[in-house]
C-alpha cells in the first residue's frame, strides 16, 4: 500500500479573491495624504499594456519594499494617466530612468517620477508569489512626495524548496538580471547567445539582491524546437537542412551532443507525430507563446487546427496544448513540461509562463518526500529533465503523490493493488474553477475549491491495478487565455510496463496522416526528402 494518509488541499486566498478582477475597486483600501499629493491603494488584479513622455511638472518618489522582511525589492510596474482606467487595452506611460518589462517597467528599488499635473495610476506585478497593489496619486505643480509601498508576498516557493524557471525567453537588449528580480524569477534560458547585462546603473559592488539568478544562453530555436546545450561548435558540424526532422536526427546523433536536451516548442506543429516517434525529444512546452498578456491568442501558428476553435473561445489554446500534453502521456511517451515565454512572447513579462523545479531530496522516516531547493543551475536543469516539476502562469501549487514528489515512478506487480493519496498545498491569486486530479485521461477527482472545503479537503485515493500516470491540474476563472497549473507525471508501471492508450495512439496517428496528405502537395524532389522520417514515424505508431 502506498501513502495512505488523508489527500488534503490547502488553500491560500487574496483578500477579494472570489470576487470576479473587475471588481478589485470593492476590496480593502487604504487612503494616505502627504504634502500635495493624495494616494489609495487596493489589493487587486488587473491587465493592461505605453504611451509618450509627459512634460514634467510635479515629483513624487516611490519606494518598493517586501513587506515581511522591510527590504528594498525590484518590481514590475505599469503606469497610467488618469483616474480611471479608459478601456480594456489603456496605454501606459513610459518611466525615464527604468527598463522596459514589456508590458510596464521595471523599477529598481525606487523611481522618481516627474509628471505634469492631474490624477495617475499605477499597478505593482512582482510574479505570482506576491499580491497585486493597485494605487492611485494625484500631482499638483508644488508637489514634492516620496511614498514607500509595501508589497505583501503571498508565499516564499524557494523557502519551501521550489524555484522557478522560463525555458525560453527570447533575446533582448533590456537587462534580462533585472527584469528576473522584478518578477522573482530564479532560472532563465535565453535565445540568441547574448551574454547577459548587468543591471543598469549599479556599482559594481552594488550586486543584485535576488539569489540565485541563473542564466544560460546555449540554446537554440529552429521550427518549433528548441535545442538546450546546443553550441555554436557544435552548430558548426551540422549542415542546414530543408526541414527540422533532419536536423533532430543530427543533433542527437553528433557525438558531442551527449549533454543536448530537446523541448517541442510548438506542440501543435505538423511535424509533432514525427518528433514523438523519434525517440529524441525530452520535454514539451504546456505552457508557451499562444499565453501572452499583450493580446489574446485564439488559432495556432504553423500547426494543426481543431475544427472547434472556430468558436474562438479564450481559453481553447491553452486547452489544446494541454490536452496534447495528456495524450502524449497516455501514448506512453515519456515527456516532461516545460513552460517558457517561447520565440513570439512579444511584450509578455520574462517568467509569466514559468516552471517551478525543486530537487528529488531523502525522504523521510514515513517515506514522504520533501521539496529541497536546487543548489546549483545544473542541479534545477537536472532536476526539470527529471520530471519534479509544476508549469503555471498563475496557481501555486506544492504537490504530493503518495507522498513523493512529481516524477516518481510507483511499481507494482500483476494482481496487486496500489493505494495512492493525492494532496497538495496551493495558493492562488485568481478565482479558481476547479482542481482535478487527473488518472489516465480521465479526470479522477474535480471540485471547485469551496465545496472542496465544504468536504472536508479530502481527496479520494486511486486504487491502481494497471500501469498509467497521474497529474494535477488547477484551473482559474482568468477570462483572457488559459491561466493553469499542471504538474509532471506520476509514472505507475506494472510488470515494468508503461501504459499505452489505444486511443492517444489513434489520436497520433490521425494527425501524422493529416500531415501526410499536406507533404503530398510539394514537389516530388522536395517530398523525397520527408519520406524516410515519414515512414519511420508510421511503423511507430502502427507497432503501439
Amino acid at each position: 500500500m502506498v501513502g495512505d494518509k488523508l489527500g488534503t488541499v490547502r488553500a491560500t486566498w487574496l483578500e477579494g479573491a472570489k470576487l470576479a478582477p473587475q471588481s478589485y475597486r470593492n476590496e480593502s483600501r487604504m487612503k494616505l495624504r502627504q504634502r500635495s499629493a493624495r494616494w489609495a491603494f487596493t489589493v487587486g488584479v488587473l491587465v493592461t499594456s505605453a504611451s509618450p513622455c509627459l512634460a514634467a511638472g510635479g515629483s513624487l518618489t516611490l519606494k518598493l519594499q517586501d513587506e515581511t522582511t522591510g527590504e528594498p525589492v525590484i518590481s514590475r510596474v505599469e503606469f497610467f494617466r488618469g483616474a480611471a482606467p479608459s478601456g480594456p487595452r489603456e496605454k501606459q506611460m513610459p518611466v525615464r530612468q527604468t527598463v522596459s518589462a514589456g508590458i510596464g517597467v521595471v523599477v529598481d528599488r525606487s523611481v522618481v517620477l516627474e509628471l505634469p499635473d492631474g490624477p495617475y495610476r499605477f499597478r505593482i506585478v512582482r510574479g505570482p508569489e506576491y499580491r497585486v497593489i493597485n494605487g492611485t496619486f494625484e500631482l499638483e505643480k508644488t508637489s514634492l512626495d516620496e511614498k514607500n509601498v509595501a508589497l505583501p508576498r503571498m508565499v516564499d516557493m524557494a523557502a519551501e524548496g521550489w524555484l522557478a524557471g522560463d525555458c525560453c525567453v527570447v533575446a533582448s537588449s533590456e537587462s534580462v538580471p533585472l527584469r528576473m528580480a522584478s518578477e522573482d524569477l530564479h532560472v532563465a534560458a535565453v535565445l540568441g547567445k547574448r551574454p547577459a547585462k548587468p543591471i543598469p546603473r549599479r556599482d559594481s559592488d552594488d550586486s543584485i539582491e535576488h539569489e540565485p539568478t541563473w542564466i544560460r544562453t546555449d540554446l537554440t530555436q529552429d521550427r518549433g524546437l528548441v535545442y538546450f546545450g546546443f553550441d555554436s561548435q557544435l552548430a558548426s558540424t551540422l549542415e542546414p537542412t530543408e526541414h527540422s526532422l533532419a536536423e533532430l536526427v543530427a543533433v542527437t546523433r553528433n557525438e558531442n551532443a551527449d549533454d543536448v536536451k530537446i523541448g517541442i516548442e510548438n506542440p501543435f506543429a505538423w511535424e509533432l507525430p514525427v518528433w514523438l516517434a523519434s525517440g529524441k525529444v525530452d520535454g514539451i512546452f504546456v505552457l508557451g507563446d499562444w499565453l501572452r498578456l499583450d493580446r489574446r491568442v485564439v488559432s495556432v501558428r504553423d500547426g494543426r487546427t481543431p475544427a472547434s476553435f472556430s468558436l474562438a473561445e479564450p481559453t481553447q489554446v491553452g486547452r489544446y496544448a494541454e490536452r496534447i500534453y495528456r495524450h502524449a502521456l497516455d501514448a506512453g511517451i515519456a515527456l516532461v513540461p516545460l513552460a517558457g515565454g517561447g520565440d513570439r512572447s512579444a511584450k509578455t513579462p520574462i517568467g509569466y509562463n514559468r516552471l517551478y523545479v525543486t530537487s528529488k531530496p531523502s525522504q523521510g522516516g514515513d517515506g514522504v518526500e520533501s521539496p529541497a531547493a536546487p543548489p546549483t543551475q545544473q542541479a534545477w536543469w537536472d532536476a526539470a529533465w527529471a520530471g519534479t516539476s509544476v508549469a503555471t502562469n498563475g496557481p501555486l501549487m506544492r504537490p504530493l503523490v503518495g507522498g513523493k514528489l512529481p516524477g516518481h515512478v510507483f511499481r507494482g506487480r500483476s494482481g496487486e493493488v496500489l493505494r495512492i493519496q493525492p494532496e497538495l498545498n496551493l495558493a492562488v491569486r485568481d478565482p479558481v474553477e476547479y482542481l482535478e486530479v487527473i488518472h489516465n485521461n480521465r479526470v479522477h477527482y474535480s471540485a471547485r475549491l469551496d465545496e472542496f472545503a465544504k468536504a472536508g479537503g479530502e481527496i479520494p485515493p486511486i486504487m491502481a491495478a494497471e500501469s498509467g500516470w497521474v497529474i494535477l491540474r488547477v484551473m482559474t476563472l482568468h477570462g483572457e487565455h488559459y491561466r493553469a497549473a499542471v504538474t509532471a507525471p506520476w509514472w505507475i508501471e506494472f510488470d515494468g510496463r508503461r501504459r499505452v492508450s489505444p486511443e492517444s495512439v489513434q489520436f497520433f496517428r490521425d494527425w501524422l496522416s493529416e500531415y501526410e496528405q499536406r507533404l503530398t502537395r510539394l514537389p516530388p524532389e522536395q517530398l523525397a526528402s520527408y519520406v524516410p522520417f515519414i515512414r519511420a514515424a508510421r511503423r511507430f505508431w502502427e507497432s503501439r
